[in-house]
């Protein structure tokens, strides 16, 4: 069977088609082009689903709140102009699918299904994929599946409060790791430290001097690590959790913000687990979320 799944983005529509042993069939890549309004994108997104073949179904992975009921993206600051439209049913009915056909979801809990699948995650029943990027995104597998939870918002690792006292975050409450961790806050927290973090590469340079020795830019990367751990915690402590791949444009500096996670998970787990976490780097990078959807897509 050819699986058929979409990423949505604010400024890319990635998409691929793949068989059901995970076999690359297709992959494309175009503009979303907002500007030009939700009627625009959608005939994109169903004018790519057809030409990958999207003929019994397919699965969509968007940013922002998804109300699975009704197949629409609630609030999605990047995604205005779809918030509120019935993309689900949009999309079936432009590709003569009936609505059943059609799956919506979160991109970060669609990129988790993909690396569970495919990727880093694929020997493990259980992790959480976590994405650092201008916040803090999550998605988690359990037993093999997809937990979303009763409202679709499991996984939601960047809103876990680490400090209630801490830096207001941009949902309205203190603390979360994604004020501590993302790589908006990591470039904030350097130019404190007076580090350089103004130009986009900033990061990648200190990442690299982190790499090359002890200083002030290991001893940042170590910190914001060791608050991402604290925040994993919660998750290792509830869940038993012991697999995490870490994905995203700020993930790349995994292997100096390891030590910090490492150490954040055993200052605040219970059970002294940490022999038993395994903190991998996501594998699949911008297919992920396409991999992810078109695995969701309904059977």
């Amino acid at each position: 069977m050819r699986l058929v799944g979409i990423d949505l983005g604010g400024t890319a529509i990635k998409a691929g088609a793949a068989d059901e042993h995970g076999a690359i069939l297709a992959r494309r890549s175009i503009p979303t082009g907002l500007a030009e309004g939700a009627d625009a994108v959608l005939g994109r997104m169903a004018a790519l689903a057809r030409e990958l073949g999207a003929e019994r179904a397919l699965g969509v992975g968007s940013p922002g709140l998804i109300d699975h009921e009704r197949g629409v993206v609630l609030e999605c600051p990047n995604l205005k102009a779809l918030e509120d439209v019935p993309l689900r049913d949009e999309l079936a009915r432009r590709l003569g699918l009936p609505n059943s056909a059609v799956r919506l979801e979160n991109d970060a809990n669609a990129a988790a299904v993909g690396e569970g699948w495919l990727g880093a995650g694929r020997s493990h029943r259980d992790l959480l994929l976590v994405t650092l990027g201008t916040g803090v995104g999550g998605g988690l597998i359990l037993d093999g599946r997809l937990y979303a939870g009763a409202g679709g918002m499991a996984g939601e690792i960047g809103h876990v409060c680490i400090d209630p006292e801490g830096p207001w975050c941009g949902c309205g409450r203190r603390g979360c790791v994604e004020q501590y961790a993302s790589a908006t806050a990591a470039r904030r927290r350097a130019r404190e430290q007076g580090l350089p973090a103004e130009q986009p590469g900033d990061l990648e340079l200190l990442a690299s001097l982190a790499r090359a020795g002890a200083g002030p830019e290991r001893d940042l990367l170590l910190a914001v690590g060791r608050d991402l751990g604290r925040g994993l915690a919660a998750a290792v402590t509830l869940l038993d959790l012991r697999c995490f791949v870490v994905g995203g444009g700020f993930g790349a500096a995994l292997d100096v913000l390891a030590p910090g996670i490492q150490a954040g998970i055993e200052e605040r787990s219970y059970g002294r687990r940490l022999a038993d976490v395994r903190i991998l780097p996501a594998e699949l990078g911008a297919d992920a979320g396409w991999i992810g959807a078109a695995r969701l897509a309904p059977r």
